[in-house]
């Protein structure tokens, strides 16, 4: 494709040519705690842990996401993710009851997430004391992972 010196396309060449427009403009990634935040906010089919820290491309992507005008889309963006960051792990012993797999601390935030059913996903703060959870299960995605 060719754009003439009069502004039209040639679709005869079969050569990929920039149209003109914004092409220069990058997405900024969302600040790590956003990210977080709205990744967990979703649940996600399967039984996975984390295993690492959102990486600075990731973040752009759930910024995308949030801003995705379809469903699909915004499940699709979040998806790849959640399973770049994350590893499978065996389903839960009773599947009627939600099971602590893990709880992730950044700041002073924590997350408990759980496995129930077919999903994995986050119960809301409130759900479990820090105090609580054996430490082996604490994440800490605010400085080096530690499981």
């Amino acid at each position: 494709m060719r754009v003439a010196a009069d502004g039209y396309i040639d679709l005869s060449d079969g050569r990929r040519v920039r149209t003109p427009g914004d092409h220069d403009h990058a997405v900024e990634p969302l600040p790590e705690a956003e990210a977080l935040s709205y990744l967990l906010s979703h649940s996600f089919p399967g039984h996975r842990r984390i295993f690492r820290p959102l990486r600075l491309d990731e973040r752009t992507r759930v910024r995308l996401a949030m801003w995705a005008d379809s469903v699909s889309e915004r499940m699709t963006l979040m998806d790849r993710v959640w399973r770049a960051m994350t590893q499978p792990v065996p389903p839960p012993k009773d599947p009627n009851e939600p099971e602590l797999i893990q709880v992730i601390q950044y700041q002073h935030w924590a997350y408990p997430i759980y496995l129930d059913g077919t999903c994995t996903r986050v119960i809301p703060r409130g759900g479990v004391s820090l105090a609580e959870v054996p430490p082996e299960m604490v994440l800490r995605l605010d400085s080096q992972v530690t499981t």
